[in-house]
């Protein structure tokens, strides 16, 4: 039996030739830029079509990139140079009167108050005389925390201010301050160590 070429056969060899050579030519003859993100399918670039050290750390999102190994700990920097003493605090004046027998005006944590400046007439009674100062507007008293003894922990401070006055305590009659310490337990006066501030 011989085969006949017919001109439908011819026609669909010579269309499959044109269709296979026109798709050949077209992967092969692309444009420069022509291929996108829209054209690169998802996970169609692997590690082994990007060339190495190519990419930047910006192209990572955050925390994909490992961490380097921690470098060593630099030198310690210089000391810095040592601060100007501050200013004297703006109080007129302040004292921390200790009572270990006479009274006692501690200078180094006191301001414009010597222990000439302060009397004890009677146990828990400390007069001041405080006209070298100039005027006083307010005045306040803190008694000394025992952190030694909790116990003794007890005590109070309070004040008056007034000018040339005995206070009815039995202080000098110059007086222009009188400080009270008293034992909370039962109100009693005592000696006691305290500190006033004077504005």
């Amino acid at each position: 039996m011989k085969n006949h070429l017919t001109p439908s056969l011819v026609l669909s060899v010579v269309a499959l030739f044109v269709a296979l050579g026109g798709t050949s030519f077209a992967i092969s003859q692309l444009p420069a830029n022509s291929v996108g993100t829209k054209q690169v399918k998802n996970n169609a670039i692997t590690s082994p079509k990007v060339k190495d050290r190519s990419l930047l750390a910006k192209d990572f999102k955050p925390g994909q990139l490992p961490r380097g190994e921690k470098g060593p700990t630099g030198t310690t920097g210089a000391t810095g140079a040592t601060g100007t003493t501050g200013a004297s605090g703006s109080a007129l004046a302040y004292a921390y009167v200790e009572d270990i027998g006479p009274v006692n005006v501690v200078p180094g944590k006191s301001k414009g108050i010597t222990s000439a400046m302060v009397s004890r007439p009677a146990t828990g009674i400390y007069c001041f005389e405080l006209s070298s100062l100039g005027t006083v507007q307010n005045a306040s008293a803190t008694a000394e925390v025992n952190y030694n003894n909790i116990a003794e922990s007890d005590k109070l401070a309070s004040l008056q201010l007034r000018s040339d006055d005995d206070f009815g305590f039995g202080c000098p009659a110059d007086s222009d301050m009188v400080v009270l310490t008293r034992d909370l337990s039962d109100a009693s006066l005592v000696n006691w160590f305290f500190y006033v501030t004077l504005n």
